[in-house]
């Protein structure tokens, strides 16, 4: 009923307590130090112990630790969070300090000298909170010497080690500059799949699964999609000027038929919200776009179908639903999910400015 570092598999560990960002004491005590930290706030670097983002300290007793967390405090009144540890420390079976040390201080604890509000501040917790002061430190430097070398950890730090600087130059993103300044989260999107990104071989899967994965969104492609491509006029076929030898591109009119330049991405279904958010005027919209155009380029246009789920397809009221985006008529059920939207050339070459995509 338990793993090879004799811990308890999470299925059978009681839930407890959420604290910050869900974590709780059932943690492993790697694991939910990896959690706290945000922002700034790194573990066992220099600065005050206001640059941490908990206190950590040692849970006394006199049996072997069954966890390595007893207990997860969050924080309140201004107090910084509290992590009890259970296999790490001065006192304690497993502790260096001699055992009847830790015996005294069981039974300091176990004496109610001082009046107070709560059963558990009356105890004379003297000596634990002298020793917790100094062995904050050993543990907060126990825990950065494994994140600075678990791989890991370096990717989630956007300046941490070998690991990440790596996936970067795999991912496209190494060199400076090459940062998604506006949307970080796409950065992270790319770590993830820098070993999809660096193949040489671009197909569909790479496409779908980033989009996937950085939308939350189900995603599928339509390769080889018809469409008349326009050729633009300085590229026509002239009788005696250019362009005109058969067999070697002379062509009929100004467009061309091709099945090899175009592609459809298609989104969904989603529910009515995430379909707003990727329409033109949406929130999503200039990170998909963004997407897109890292992943694909400018050689193949890209077409976005954007389906909406049958259930959200909301009611043809006047002065609730936006022509061309959201008002359908009398539209039976039985056609399903609404996927009629279609946004052209999302990504690719325009006839208007071919010099750039859209």
């Amino acid at each position: 009923m338990a793993d090879d570092a004799r811990q308890p598999p999470p299925d059978l560990k009681p839930a407890g307590p959420r604290g910050h960002g869900g974590v709780n004491a059932s943690f492993d005590f790697f694991e939910l130090l990896r959690q706290l930290e945000s922002g700034d706030k790194r573990f066992g670097q220099k600065g005050g112990p206001e640059r941490e983002p908990a206190r950590l300290g040692q849970q006394i007793r006199l049996g072997f630790a069954t966890q390595d967390v007893a207990e997860y405090e969050e924080a309140s009144g201004g107090r910084a969070p509290q992590v009890t540890i259970a296999n790490l420390g001065l006192l304690g079976p497993e502790g260096p300090m001699p055992i009847h040390i830790t015996r005294w201080v069981l039974d300091r604890l176990s004496q109610r000298w001082f009046a107070g509000a709560e059963a558990r501040q009356t105890a004379d917790t003297t000596f634990v909170d002298f020793v917790n002061m100094l062995q904050h430190r050993m543990m907060a430097l126990y825990y950065r010497a494994w994140a600075d070398h678990s791989p890991a950890v370096q990717v989630e730090r956007p300046v941490s080690g070998r690991v990440r600087a790596m996936l970067e130059a795999m991912a496209g993103i190494g060199l400076p500059g090459t940062h998604n300044g506006e949307d970080p989260s796409l950065d992270m999107v790319k770590l993830k799949q820098a070993a999809a990104l660096a193949s040489q071989v671009d197909g569909p899967e790479r496409l779908t699964l980033f989009i996937s994965e950085a939308f939350d969104v189900p995603v599928a492609i339509k390769e080889f999609v018809a469409a008349w491509v326009p050729i633009p006029r300085g590229l026509q076929s002239r009788l005696g000027q250019a362009y005109a030898v058969l067999g070697g591109g002379a062509t009929v009119g100004s467009r061309t038929f091709s099945r090899q330049s175009r592609v459809e991405l298609v989104i969904g279904p989603v529910g009515i919200r995430d379909y707003l958010s990727f329409l033109p005027d949406g929130d999503r919209h200039p990170a998909l776009k963004r997407a897109i155009r890292d992943l694909v380029g400018e050689q193949i246009d890209v077409d976005v179908r954007v389906v909406l789920r049958q259930a959200e397809v909301p009611k043809p009221n006047l002065g609730s639903v936006r022509l061309g985006r959201t008002s359908w008529l009398a539209r039976p059920d039985e056609k399903g999910d609404a996927d009629e939207m279609r946004l052209r050339a999302v990504v690719g070459w325009r006839p208007e400015n071919p010099g750039a995509g859209a």
